[in-house]
C-alpha cells in the first residue's frame, strides 16, 4: 500500500506540473533552446556530481573503519541512484547488500553512514541557501520569509540528529543491540572533525555543480539571476533529500526548485520548466550510464541484487 501511495503521489505531481506547464506552453515553448553542446556539459557536469559524491561516500565509511574502492563507490553510486527510481528505494537496500556483502558493513552501520550523510547534506544545504537568501534576497516578500523559516527548522533539526548526544542502551536485547550498535557508530563519526568538514566540503562541490547546470538551462531560456540565486537552487535541491515520498524524489524536487525560482525572481512557469529539464537530463543520464554500472555490477555479482531477508536487517 505504502509503494503504491508513493507511485501515485509522483504521477500526481507530474500530472499537475505538465498541465501548467501546457497551460502555459504559448509562452513557454520558445525558451526551449538547449543545445547539444549544452546538453554535453550537463551530462559532463553530473558526471562530475557523481565523481563528488563517491568521494563523500568515501570519506564517511571511513570514519566508520569501512576501507572502500574509490572506483567502485563510482559504479555503486550510479546503480543505486538509478535502482532509486524502482519502487521502494531499491537503490538504497541494493547499496547496503552490496557494501556489506564486499566491504563488510552492517546494515546497522550502514543506517548510521546513510542518515548521517543524508542529514549532514540537508544541514548543509539549508545554511547555504539561508546565507544567499540573507545577504542577496532579504526577507521582503511572504514567499522568502517561508523559505527562511523551513530552512531553519531543516537546519535545526539536522544538526540535532548529527550532534546531540543520546544516552546508548545497555540492554542485551536485539533491539538494544541494534540501537546500541547504531548510536555508537553515530557518536564514532561525529568525533572525525575532519572527515566531517571534508564532506561537507564535497557536498558543497555538488551544489555548486548543480548551480552551473541550472545556468546552463535557464541561460539556454534568455534568462538570467544573480550568480547567488543559481548557487541557492543548487542547495534547495538537496534540502528535501530526506523526503523519499516518491521514487527519486520525482515531482517533490520540481516543486521545490519551482517555488525557489519564485524566491529568485522567475516566474513560477519557467522555474517548473527548467526543474523538468534538468531531471530529464537526470533521467537520461542514469538511464545509459547508470545503467552500464547496474549492468556491469550485476555481471559481476548477481546476488548482489538479492534483497536481504528482514531478519537479516539488524545483523551485526
Amino acid at each position: 500500500m505504502n509503494r503504491w501511495f508513493k507511485n501515485i503521489l509522483s504521477l500526481i505531481i507530474l500530472a499537475f506540473l505538465l498541465w501548467y506547464l501546457a497551460k502555459h506552453w504559448e509562452q513557454l515553448k520558445a525558451l526551449l533552446r538547449l543545445s547539444p553542446k549544452q546538453l554535453f556539459m550537463m551530462y559532463c557536469l553530473y558526471f562530475l556530481n557523481v565523481l563528488s559524491s563517491a568521494r563523500a561516500v568515501q570519506c564517511l565509511l571511513n570514519a566508520l573503519k569501512t576501507k572502500t574502492g574509490y572506483w567502485d563507490m563510482v559504479k555503486l553510486h550510479h546503480a543505486s541512484l538509478l535502482l532509486n527510481y524502482a519502487p521502494m528505494k531499491f537503490g538504497t537496500v541494493f547499496r547496503a547488500n552490496y557494501l556489506k556483502r564486499h566491504y563488510g558493513l552492517t546494515y546497522t552501520h550502514f543506517a548510521t553512514f546513510f542518515l548521517f550523510i543524508t542529514f549532514l547534506m540537508t544541514a548543509t544545504a539549508a545554511i547555504i541557501c539561508l546565507i544567499v537568501l540573507l545577504a542577496i534576497y532579504g526577507l521582503n516578500g511572504y514567499e522568502k520569509k517561508i523559505l527562511a523559516v523551513i530552512l531553519t527548522i531543516v537546519f535545526i533539526i539536522s544538526l540535532l540528529f548529527l550532534f546531540v548526544p543520546l544516552p546508548i542502551p545497555t540492554g542485551q536485547g536485539r533491539l538494544s543491540t541494534t540501537l546500541r550498535n547504531f548510536l555508537s557508530g553515530r557518536s564514532q563519526v561525529s568525533k572525525e572533525k575532519k572527515t566531517i568538514f571534508t564532506v561537507a566540503a564535497f557536498l558543497c562541490v555538488n551544489f555548486l555543480l548543480v548551480a552551473v547546470r541550472l545556468w546552463i538551462i535557464y541561460s539556454s531560456m534568455g534568462k538570467n539571476i544573480h550568480v547567488g540565486g543559481y548557487f541557492l537552487l543548487g542547495a534547495l535541491g538537496f534540502v528535501v533529500i530526506f523526503i523519499g515520498l516518491t521514487p527519486g524524489s520525482l515531482g517533490i524536487r520540481e516543486l521545490v526548485l519551482s517555488f525557489g525560482a519564485i524566491v529568485v525572481g522567475m516566474p513560477l512557469e519557467v522555474g517548473i520548466l527548467a526543474a523538468m529539464i534538468d531531471r530529464a537530463v537526470t533521467i537520461s543520464y542514469l538511464f545509459i550510464v547508470g545503467g552500464i554500472c547496474t549492468v556491469w555490477i550485476w555481471h559481476k555479482s548477481p546476488a548482489d541484487f538479492k534483497e536481504p531477508q528482514s531478519g537479516n536487517l539488524t545483523e551485526n
